[in-house]
């Protein structure tokens, strides 16, 4: 459940895996902070060594497989976070912007929604989120569309 004084806020974080010597048990104590955190979506990439870099000779690496399933693991906590998220948005009336893509929005709080109706591109708007879709959000109809 989202905290504070702003729980439509996105927060999103850039997330890491599998610095050199990351051990398993700092990994789980990163996933258990960021499972405690009201993030939105993360944002999360696999290290990979570039040479010339500091941390390229640090030594202690951690094995491609292990840092490859560390941010599996990631990016599906970031989908259950996503969707809790927009499942909280359910019901309510957000702004969003119309954009060049056919028939979708983006919301203030990065949510896109297919939009009941087609608006013109780059208008600010406010649509009632009536639930889910392949996309994210769908507008509410009072009237389906046949």
């Amino acid at each position: 459940m989202a905290r504070g004084l702003m729980p439509d806020a996105a927060i999103g974080a850039d997330v890491m895996t599998g610095f050199p010597g990351e051990t398993d048990a700092e990994f789980q104590e990163s996933l258990h902070f960021i499972e405690e955190q009201p993030f939105t979506y993360l944002h999360v990439f696999t290290y990979s060594e570039r040479p010339g870099t500091l941390a390229a000779e640090l030594g202690n690496p951690v094995p491609i497989a292990v840092r490859r399933e560390r941010t599996h693991v990631l990016r599906e906590v970031s989908k259950r976070k996503n969707l809790e998220f927009s499942r909280r948005m359910v019901g309510k009336v957000l702004p969003a912007v119309t954009l060049e893509q056919r028939g979708v929005a983006l919301t203030t709080n990065f949510l896109k929604v297919q939009m009941a109706r087609e608006r013109a591109p780059n208008q600010m708007v406010d649509l009632e989120v009536g639930g889910l879709s392949d996309i994210g959000l769908r507008e509410h109809v009072l009237l389906p569309i046949i």
